[in-house]
């Protein structure tokens, strides 16, 4: 980023930092977010094992007002925490918020990305969230970040979608053709382009698709929340779009490899079709060839419906083949650890868990962290209940067919006693398919 261009960025969130969220309010009951930031997610996508997150180093590039960097030390229980950001007021209000919930441990610096080499650190798990399509050159920044990477090390990115926020980038031209984004905006600024959707015909399609509610003259220009969506949109400096092709090259030339969309489950492109089972013979055809990229590309062609897109990647050439849980053999599974995802081992979810079994009433796993997910994911009460050990401790595979015979021994179509054989097909059935959503991990030892 140049200097003039980092010189504005920086005074439009020294004047708001970003995100405008309480310093009281805590991302501790938002289980998608945590699920997302937790070191644990990625690093099973990337190695089938599970990661313990006590002393690794995570960096939070353009931390802003530091709530994703609290989400961060949240999801990571005894990581380090490195916060980076261009704005000084930005920082001063992420110390005060990590502060305010008991994270005294995290160490702030006014740098650009460009410069993190000078911290001397490299990191287990980069977080770079909303900043990369406000850089001059993403793909110097993204070989920064791969500089300061580690061998196994993660880094989370996005680029706004240019199909998504196309009409958004019609109007960022219109309104800097009007000279509104020469240099800081501010309430003038503000209030000129309120005015103009206020003033536009209703059919006049940038007003139709572009306005993000300010056609509605009782808005409240005063209000800081407004003022963000306006800032951070239409008067968004430095803001740029890409398409997935785009992405791939700049990962390639950095020397980064793309791991997984954050997302993933919400990528499908057989889940845009009407039957996703009987979809047209050329569409079948391409899709059973098409690359990772390719097939990510039609889904954007198809449905740009994502504002980001949000990608885990690794270094070049680190991702090893892994055998999917659902084709493993028995000495696999003789061998496997099996845990509950960190972030369902909470009270209230084995609480709700209890209840359900109690109640003998089918248990929405889903509802928790629905992320993965492409609509709710239900469970027997019986299956349900062969979970709670694991809200303590990991157990191996075989310790839980053992626990599955303690709790349900009957086969209760027989109603004979149940055989190993038939408790083991039963537990490996709950665990693929959970296993899918990551609701529970599945490490062969």
């Amino acid at each position: 980023m140049n200097d003039s261009s980092r010189e504005l960025v920086q005074k439009q969130y020294d004047t708001i930092p970003y995100p405008n969220i309480p310093i009281d309010k805590s991302p501790k009951d938002d289980y998608n977010a945590l699920f997302i930031h937790n070191l644990v997610t990625p690093y099973y996508l990337y190695r089938q094992r599970v990661a313990d997150t006590a002393d690794k180093l995570i960096l939070d590039v353009g931390c802003g007002s530091g709530f994703t960097t609290l989400t961060l030390a949240l999801a990571n229980p005894n990581a380090r925490i490195f916060a980076i950001d261009l704005s000084a007021e930005s920082l001063k209000f992420a110390e005060k918020r990590l502060k305010h919930h008991g994270f005294d441990n995290v160490e702030y610096h006014q740098i650009p990305l460009e410069d993190i080499a000078s911290l001397g650190y490299h990191y287990d798990y980069i977080n770079c969230n909303d900043v990369l399509y406000l850089c001059d050159n993403p793909r110097e920044a993204l070989r920064s970040l791969q500089s300061v990477l580690k061998p196994e090390g993660i880094i989370r990115g996005n680029f706004h979608s240019y199909y998504q926020r196309f009409y958004i980038y019609l109007a960022q031209e219109l309104f800097r053709c009007l000279g509104l984004l020469e240099d800081n905006p501010g309430d003038f600024e503000i209030g000129v382009v309120a005015e103009t959707f206020q003033n536009l015909k209703p059919d006049v399609i940038l007003r139709r698709n572009a306005s993000i509610g300010l056609e509605n003259k009782g808005i409240d220009l005063g209000d800081v929340n407004v003022k963000q969506m306006v800032l951070n949109n239409i008067l968004l400096q430095g803001d740029k779009g890409y398409n997935i092709p785009q992405v791939f090259e700049m990962l390639r030339e950095a020397k980064l490899q793309f791991l997984s969309m954050t997302d993933w489950r919400h990528w499908e492109v057989r889940d845009l079709f009407q039957d996703k089972n009987k979809i047209p013979t050329t569409w079948e055809f391409v899709l059973e060839n098409a690359t990772e990229e390719e097939r990510l590309h039609l889904f954007e062609l198809l449905h740009p419906g994502h504002r980001l897109i949000d990608f885990w990647c690794v270094n070049e050439g680190s991702i090893l083949p892994i055998k999917p849980v659902s084709q493993w053999e028995d000495n696999d599974w003789e061998k496997a650890t099996i845990y509950l995802h960190p972030q369902l081992k909470t009270t209230a979810v084995k609480e709700d868990l209890l209840d359900t079994v109690k109640k003998q009433q089918p248990w929405e796993i889903s509802k928790y962290i629905t992320q993965p997910a492409a609509g709710p994911v239900y469970i027997s009460h019986n299956q349900a209940a062969a979970l709670l050990p694991l809200f303590n401790n990991s157990l191996s595979f075989l310790e839980l067919v053992d626990y599955w015979q303690k709790i349900q021994p009957i086969n209760l179509i027989t109603g004979e006693t149940k055989t190993k054989e038939e408790a083991r097909e039963e537990v490996k059935t709950l665990l693929k398919q959970l296993e899918t959503f990551l609701y529970v991990l599945v490490e062969k030892n």
